[in-house]
């Protein structure tokens, strides 16, 4: 067979890697066996032994496929038995015992480039002891009988020191740890891990409203003992397969945290963990957004929110899920950022603009599908108090404390007429249904309605108090008006005769809707509860509660099934208007990021990217339901990943297995993410990201407990054939 200069011994998985090094060496001039055409049969065996005693050196590459195989273990011992062992590591792997003194080349970080400079210091060590050992005898030749003039000196010859790695190579630590220094280092890294975690996470929580001060100090504890908990499970879980990485953050454990991620997504989004589900808390940098109004589109399938933060927001009314935000009042605004407070908005009866009210002294229209400004309606002298849109398209109202209302075109954004009659600030107006009258509730205490398309004045009634609503009934027979004093009136339209009045039981009262056909009117005012009357024998039927600050604006759809509320505590709800139950809840909350289109997850995943915050310490089983449910989530699909990698590996499609799962890991976890960020606000993002420690610690423990009961026994005894 003749003399080869390397032998080199390694698992046939590792195939890749290997030719390149085998062709490295050949550069070099060396004859390498390394059994690329060898084939099985009676002969393998034999024709190995031979290889491997007539080769001046031995590589052998340990690697998480080659650690347990008893041939490359074999041929290990053969090299070092002879002192022509140049190990190398492929993968971040507990090397056998009995080679752990052996230094050892680090290739963990060589991706296959030849010019890779560890790849090139490695081939130059194996050079330079193949160079030494040509015309050394081979391992059974006996020494020559005639004895050397000193004994000493021929000793060497005996058995042959292995090569000396070169000076740079050293310099830069390129051999691996092992034994209880290696394990010394990986503990070491999980305890720094878990330091890190829990420090960072004490910096947020002790400057965050987010976190009780009495709990902080337990917090920053757990958050670092769970950290520990879960990196040193799964660097134990590595150990028992075999591939413990020095690495701060290795695949495995990333891997983990992504399916933790996925976890406790149905509990951060389904919950909606933020200032609304924590009692007593604000969410800090919102304060002063207000929500003033609150409109439903005429299908009831979009909701407007007009707010204190200068904007209006689009919502999706099923979901919660915003779609997008109007900023353009808030232009000009950066001296002073309580000038462009929107008081109200409404869409047009196509449902593709709308038009909305400021403090800035004008009325915007603007586009529903790209939230672009289209015109603006300036006329006024004061603030902008309220514009709606006619219902037949062709006319849009504006009020104004300058006492006015201004009839506009649309089309050309020219006022038509101005309605003059008022003596002091116009709050709310509101067309009825058939688009001929127009009522209007001012502070001078009246509700005036109008022919406004003539400007006659029709009638005009007192509320008993400075007007702050106006509202027709939704098949127009009847219109009401709420009072700053907590009055709420209801007048007959075609006759105006009284038909019923009610207190809303608080010192004031600020809007009203119809809802139920028309049978039952909601009412809200500086409190935050609700109240649902029944109009015709005045009496009141529930209280809504869940808002924790004055309710401003009530809406509900032309069947009145739902009403749609808007508070001072920065959110609008959805309710059932039969049951009272809360159905959505959606906020002028700034989320961690913007995202550029409204996305929202499959049902089967989670129901919604902003439902109904839920009070945990009242309905600790939501948690565990919801917590249960992303668990179930992340291992169906860690089930699925596992299939598609296992159909891949029998397909022949090896190489291409880990990355396919690994992307569609990634990408789940990314959309999920999004979710999250765009429906939260930094903050509170950063904090309640951190109980995916939590299963993160579960499952790694049970990991662990999984490779050590039942892998242990039937890992890596992985042949070469």
């Amino acid at each position: 067979m003749g003399q080869h200069d390397v032998f080199i011994s390694y698992s046939r998985d590792d195939r890749p890697k290997v030719e390149k090094i085998a062709q490295a060496l050949g550069q070099k001039g060396l004859r390498v066996w390394w059994d690329p055409e060898i084939k099985t049969g009676a002969g393998f065996r034999q024709e190995i032994s031979e290889a491997l005693s007539s080769s001046r050196s031995v590589l052998v590459i340990w690697s998480r496929n080659s650690v347990g195989s008893r041939f490359v273990c074999d041929e290990a011992d053969e090299g070092a038995a002879r002192d022509i062992l140049f190990p190398a590591l492929f993968d971040n792997v507990d090397i056998p015992l009995g080679f752990r003194q052996i230094q050892t080349a680090d290739l963990t970080h060589w991706r296959g480039n030849l010019n890779d400079p560890a790849l090139k210091a490695f081939v130059g060590t194996v050079v330079q002891g193949a160079s030494r050992a040509r015309g050394a005898p081979p391992r059974e030749r006996k020494p020559d009988p005639t004895p050397a003039p000193t004994a000493k000196k021929s000793k060497p010859m005996k058995k042959q020191k292995p090569p000396k790695p070169p000076k740079q190579q050293r310099q830069k630590s390129a051999y691996t740890t092992t034994g209880s220094k290696r394990r010394i280092a990986l503990y070491g890294q999980a305890v720094l891990m878990a330091a890190i975690i829990a420090a960072a996470f004490a910096a947020l929580a002790y400057s965050s409203d987010f976190v009780f001060a009495a709990y902080r100090p337990f917090f920053v504890g757990a958050m670092g003992v769970l950290a520990f908990l879960s990196r040193y499970g799964t660097l134990e879980a590595d150990r028992a397969a075999g591939a413990a990485s020095l690495a701060l953050l290795p695949r495995s454990y990333m891997a983990l945290i992504l399916f933790s991620l996925i976890a406790i997504s149905p509990l951060v989004l389904e919950g909606r963990l933020y200032a609304a589900a924590l009692e007593g808390v604000q969410v800090k940098g919102i304060e002063g957004a207000d929500i003033n109004n609150v409109t439903l589109a005429s299908d009831g399938s979009k909701l407007l929110t007009s707010s204190d933060d200068n904007t209006v927001k689009v919502w999706d009314a099923q979901t919660g899920v915003e779609l997008g935000e109007f900023t353009e009042h808030d232009k000009g605004c950066s001296v002073d950022e309580n000038k462009c407070w929107v008081w109200g908005a409404d869409f047009s009866p196509d449902g593709k603009l709308a038009v909305s009210a400021s403090r800035d002294l004008t009325a915007d229209i603007w586009q529903i599908s790209n939230m672009k400004l289209v015109r603006q309606l300036k006329g006024h002298t004061s603030t902008v108090r309220a514009a709606v849109w006619a219902p037949d398209g062709t006319a849009i109202a504006t009020a104004s404390h300058d006492n006015t209302i201004i009839i506009w075109d649309p089309e050309s954004g020219e006022a038509i007429r101005t309605l003059r009659g008022h003596t002091d600030r116009v709050h709310a107006l509101h067309f009825s249904p058939n688009g001929d009258l127009l009522a209007s509730a001012s502070r001078d205490g009246n509700v005036r309605l109008w022919n406004w398309r003539t400007g006659a004045r029709v009638s005009a009634l007192s509320i008993g108090g400075e007007g702050n609503d106006v509202k027709f009934s939704n098949d127009g027979s009847m219109f009401a008006a709420a009072a700053e004093n907590g009055r709420i009136r209801i007048w007959n339209t075609a006759s105006r005769e009284r038909l019923a009045t009610f207190n809303h039981g608080a010192e004031k009262a600020f809007s009203i809707a119809f809802a139920n056909d028309d049978k039952t009117l909601a009412t809200s005012g500086i409190d935050p509860v609700i109240r649902l009357w029944n109009i015709a024998d005045q009496t009141l039927i529930i209280e809504l509660e869940g808002h924790k600050d004055g309710v401003r604006s009530l809406d509900s759809p032309n069947d009145g099934s739902i009403i749609v509320s808007g508070s001072r505590d920065n959110t609008a709800r959805i309710w059932d208007a039969k049951t009272g139950k809360e159905l959505v809840t959606m906020g002028h909350i700034k989320s961690a990021i913007d995202l550029p289109m409204a996305i929202d997850t499959p049902p089967v995943f989670i129901s919604s990217q902003a439902p109904v915050p839920v009070d945990f310490k009242k309905h600790p089983e939501t948690g565990a339901y919801l917590l249960g449910k992303g668990v179930v989530i992340a291992f169906a699909l860690l089930i699925g990943a596992l299939i598609v990698k296992g159909v891949l590996w029998i397909a022949g499609a090896r190489s291409i297995a880990r990355p396919v799962v690994v992307t569609v890991l990634f990408a789940v976890t990314a959309y999920l993410g999004l979710l999250t960020a765009s429906a939260l606000p930094g903050e509170a993002l950063a904090l309640w990201l951190t109980i995916a420690f939590i299963p993160a610690t579960v499952f790694a423990m049970l990991r662990w407990v999984w490779r050590r009961t039942i892998l242990r026994n039937v890992t890596g005894r992985r042949s070469k054939v």
